[in-house]
């Protein structure tokens, strides 16, 4: 066992700062358009995380579902009474300790997310699938499937 500073440690080369400049540049400005075009149609890009989350499960609780989209529970709890408050989310009743609240994604919050996933998937494909190769999009599929199980072990996000 060695005393000198971990591999983690080392500053990145200029090769890798300019690859991470890059991912940061276009990743930013890819999340950006999205945004922006969700908030054209009424809703932004953490409405959908959610509705996505929400539109695969039953029924999901406040803090799984914020530790599900990488928020904070507090920010998930707002984002839902304003959901619900809409008619896309509902609470869901259950007799157990009224502190730990459940929500599911009504009908009309699937017509919803089913829109908003058609403008997403119309953004994705023009703003990235069609600027790269399918080999490049699913290298970049993979770069993240491995991306994500690191941080699965870290105990950072569960679902995707």
């Amino acid at each position: 066992m060695g005393v000198g500073p971990r591999e983690s440690d080392r500053p990145l080369t200029p090769t890798e700062r300019e690859v991470w400049r890059s991912f940061t540049h276009g990743g930013w400005g890819l999340l950006a358009e999205i945004n922006a075009a969700m908030s054209a149609h009424g809703m932004s890009q953490a409405d959908l995380r959610v509705l996505e989350a929400l539109g695969r499960r039953s029924e999901l609780g406040i803090s799984e579902l914020a530790a599900t989209v990488h928020m904070t529970v507090s920010t998930v709890s707002r984002q839902i009474a304003r959901l619900i408050d809409d008619g896309i989310v509902e609470r869901v009743e259950r007799g157990t300790d009224g502190r730990h609240r459940f929500v599911r994604i009504t009908d009309g919050g699937r017509d919803v997310l089913d829109d908003h996933v058609r403008v997403r998937d119309a953004l994705i494909r023009r703003l990235v699938i069609e600027q790269v190769t399918t080999d490049e999009f699913e290298t970049l599929g993979e770069v993240f499937r491995k991306i994500g199980a690191g941080l699965a072990q870290r105990g950072i996000g569960t679902d995707r």
